[in-house]
This record gives C-alpha cells, structure tokens and sequence, in this order.
C-alpha cells in the first residue's frame, strides 16, 4: 500500500509540475501577443493606446495615436509666399549727363504666391516601424517685378539703361523693367525615425529656375510690338539631397519643428540676351548646392487632419539670375559671353493643410 501511495504522489507530483510550466508558456505567450500583432502581417494592436502614451518612435512626432502602426497614406496641399533676392546691386539706369541715377535694388522683387503638394507612405514595411517614403513639389511662377522709370522724375531728358554693357542708340525718356522668374522643384525622399520626434532622409532633389529680364521703352507697351532689349537664362539641377526633422515642442495636439535639407546638385545653365542689332547665347554646366530651411508649427484638428503654417528658406549658390547676368556679359566683348553665377535666395512662408489616412 506504501509503495501503491508512493508512485500516486510522484504522478501527482509531475502533473503539477507541467501544470505550472504550461501557465508560465501562456503567461510568456501573452506578454509577446502585442509585438507579435503589431509584425503580423494585416494585424494592427490590439488595443489603441492613449495618444499621449510613448510606444514607439512615433509617439509624438507628426501622427497621433491610433495611427501609430498602421501603414498609411499622407497628403500635404498647400500654398507658397516667397520673394526672391539676389547679389549685391550694380548700375543699372545713367541720366544724359552718364549720371548714375538707380542700381539694380530698384528692380524690387514681390512676394509672389505659388502651390506645394506632399505625398507620403508611412510605415512602408512593418518589420522596421518609422521608414517612409515622400514625394514634394513646389512651383513658384509669376512676374516677380515691374519697374518703370521715367526722366521727369530726374534732372535729365532722356535715360540710358545699361543692358549687357550697352545703351541705346536713341535713348528714351521713358523706360519700363520687367523681371519674370519661375521656380519649380521635386524631390524622393526615404525617411527614417530613429528616435522619437527626430527623423531623417535621404533622396534626390531636382529644381528648375527659369527668368527672363526685359527692358522696354514704355511708350511701345500701348502697341502691340514690344521695342527695347531681352534677356533669358536658364538653371535645371539634379542631384542628391540629406535631411532631417526634430519636434522641438509638442503637447500632443499641437507641435513645433524644424526641418532642413541640403542637396548637391549639377547645374545645367543656358541664356541669351537679345537687342535690336546684336545678341548672343551661352550654355553652362557647374556643380552647386541648395539649402532648404522650415520652421513652423502644426495643429491636429482630428485624428486626420492637420493645419501647418511655417518659415520657408532656399538658398541655391551658383546659379545664373536673368537680371544678375546683365551686369556680367556683354554684347561687345565675347569673353564675357559665358555663364555668370552667383547666389540666389527665395525667403517667405509655407503654409498648409494635411490629412492621413
């Protein structure tokens, strides 16, 4: 009867044994269900955490809480205000007497209106959460300046501008300044968040820069032939572009940011200038950069959608400016009848409205 009760208590002994390890597997098995949700294939988590709760490395930065898993889909449409600068001024109108009476600062720029468009994949791959991928444009085109100058308004009857190192023939006492410029760029970017409220990226940038710089006797703009000199010059760059994003401040609704980009880029240039009895073109190739700059701020108005509002920057160095060439060629001496570069700088707002899904 002993030995019959010992080898019970040994059963009963393993039982319980096995007992306690299969409650220690589903134990281990249920702590591992949310990672295992959250990289299985089609599965979200299980539960949506609070939009304040740091979870992963999106926490915080541009999504709020119940999107922090799922792959997504993002739109930015927005708007542009940008007023474009150049180099220092140089001579520009001379009076009878070859008095220098205005410099290129003159020739003001506005602050022109242009568009901007943003798509966005988030979460391109659940295996490694915070990989991205977007695509930007952004398109600035209009006359940025419309100068006329009248002799009335110096001690002079008639003008001399000074187009290409030359001047008319027969001067007038009325001359009108136009200067045209179209901005347009794209980029392919891949991002990445290593860590909270910060992300990085790596892509490329292309941006196209066309002007035109015309100056028209003002008398001639009631007829249907424009008279007086023409101008053009051409930039269309490629290259590759680094970046990065940090959230400054954020309360969970609302945040603020910075954003900078750099590209080095190849820049291929091409021009003419034009008047009445000369003209010439030049073509060019030079390796350049451009700086982009944001900082702003965003305000989730629903777990959707989102109000954007920030300082924009771009700073392209080596580029040919229509108007910055006329100071640095000439009709008259071919030597100088090769690109000239110099540094052009657009600064203003950006401003926008963005929805994810």
């Amino acid at each position: 009867m002993d030995g019959i009760t010992g080898n019970r208590l040994d059963v009963a002994t393993s039982s319980m044994t096995l007992f306690r390890r299969v409650l220690t597997m589903i134990a281990v098995a249920g702590s591992l269900l949310p990672s295992l949700a959250i990289g299985g294939e089609g599965m979200l988590e299980f539960d949506a955490p609070a939009a304040d709760r740091p979870l992963n490395n999106f926490d915080k930065l541009d999504l709020p809480g119940p999107h922090r898993y799922e792959p997504l889909f993002g739109v930015d449409v927005g708007g542009l205000a940008l007023k474009r600068s150049g180099p220092d001024a140089f001579p520009l109108l001379y009076t009878d007497s070859s008095e220098l009476v205005e410099t290129s600062d003159a020739i003001d720029p506005e602050i022109k209106l242009g568009t901007r468009i943003s798509v966005t994949l988030f979460n391109l791959t659940r295996y490694a959460p915070g990989v991205d991928f977007d695509f930007v444009f952004l398109s600035v085109d209009d006359m940025v300046a419309e100068t006329q100058f009248d002799a009335s308004n110096y001690t002079t009857t008639n003008l001399n501008p000074l187009f290409y190192g030359g001047s008319p023939v027969s001067p007038d006492p009325s001359y009108t300044m136009f200067l045209d410029s179209d901005l347009d760029s794209a980029e392919w970017m891949i991002g990445y968040r290593p860590i909270q409220r910060i992300r990085l990226s790596a892509g490329l940038r292309w941006i196209r820069l066309d002007e035109t710089f015309d100056v028209i006797d003002t008398a001639s703009l009631a007829t249907s032939t424009r008279l007086g000199f023409f101008s053009t010059a051409s930039n269309e760059a490629f290259g590759f572009q680094i970046g990065g994003e940090a959230t400054l401040w954020t309360n969970g609704r609302s945040r603020i940011y910075a954003r900078g980009k750099y590209a080095a880029l190849n820049n291929e240039v091409q021009g003419s200038a034009v008047a009445l009895n000369t003209s010439f073109t030049y073509e060019g190739e030079k390796d350049t950069s451009l700086v982009d700059v944001e900082i702003g701020g965003a305000m989730w108005l629903c777990s959707w959608a989102s109000l954007q509002l920030a300082y924009q920057g771009l700073w392209l160095e080596d580029a040919v400016g229509a108007l910055e060439q006329s100071s640095s060629q000439s009709f008259f001496d071919a030597s100088t009848q090769t690109p000239a570069y110099h540094d052009l700088n657009w600064n203003g707002l950006n401003f926008g409205f963005s929805m994810v899904w």
